[in-house]
């Protein structure tokens, strides 16, 4: 799920990416090429007299306590965020399935044979997967047989081979909307302006970011505070203030149906009919 220190850090890499466009260590796209430290929280005061002393201009990111908002919630539909991943390549000649590559993580073959019997395995090998599929399949074919790459099923009129897999669905939960303040902290005027107008034009190149977990928050600038009361000090400070709307997103696995077994059973004049989905 998303946090908001995801939405933080999400700012401060657009801010990072507009001022050192070229990575940080190279020169900023400043005037004058100005030096610029960015964080997430608070300034440490000691780093920040030091930095303001150097020349170096400060931008924190900081999530202003109490600004949570009520935000309008929906049912979202599930989506994918890691679809299934296949390592093997199932082929069939006859009576003969041969599999080439490994599995990955929870991946599986399935068989259908004769339209009765449902064999499903997985398997840290290829192998291992089939060495488990044979010894499923030897209950009802006792005459089946495997090797590393291949299993041999003599069935009677039909064999089905199926492959399934792990992905990972999400579905949004919950919506939350927090102020978040970009902070500039500057010894002149001048670079809090040059500062302060690359950060707001870049976050307003950028009003949906997509955060770790494949959401997307959505950035709606507030309002701009200015505070010159510390110019005895060299510091002059303005506030980009923003208000950011993210979500919460349940993630949890799903797995592909390689099988459904459906039964009828009838009892005097009631039929009674039943599918399971079977992986």
């Amino acid at each position: 799920m998303a946090d908001l220190s995801d939405v933080e850090t999400a700012l401060a890499n657009i801010i990072g990416a507009a001022i050192y466009p070229n990575g940080i260590g190279q020169p900023s796209s400043l005037p004058g090429a100005t030096s610029v430290r960015i964080d997430r929280g608070w300034p440490v005061p000691v780093t920040l007299d030091a930095d303001l002393a150097a020349g170096t201009v400060e931008v924190t990111i900081y999530s202003q306590p109490g600004t949570g908002a009520k935000v309008y919630q929906i049912q979202d539909q599930t989506y994918t965020i890691v679809p299934v991943s296949y390592g093997m390549t199932p082929s069939v000649a006859s009576t003969v399935i041969t599999v080439a590559g490994q599995p990955n993580t929870g991946e599986y073959l399935t068989l259908v044979v004769d339209g009765s019997f449902v064999f499903s395995q997985t398997g840290t090998s290829t192998a291992n997967l089939l060495a488990n599929l044979l010894a499923a399949v030897q209950v009802d074919y006792p005459s089946a047989s495997a090797t590393s790459t291949t299993i041999t099923v003599p069935f009677g009129h039909s064999m089905v081979v199926r492959q399934g897999g792990v992905a990972t669905m999400g579905k949004v939960i919950h919506r939350q909307r927090q102020m978040v303040m970009v902070c500039i902290w500057a010894p002149t005027d001048a670079l809090r302006t040059n500062v302060a107008i690359a950060c707001d034009l870049a976050i307003k190149e950028n009003i949906k970011i997509t955060l770790p977990d494949t959401s997307q928050a959505v950035i709606c600038y507030s309002r701009t505070n200015i505070t010159d009361d510390k110019e005895k000090a060299n510091l002059y400070r303005r506030d980009l203030i923003y208000e950011c709307d993210y979500a919460t997103v349940q993630q949890f696995p799903a797995y592909v149906v390689t099988s459904v077994n459906t039964s009828v059973i009838t009892i005097g004049a009631i039929t009674n009919a039943t599918a399971t989905a079977l992986t």
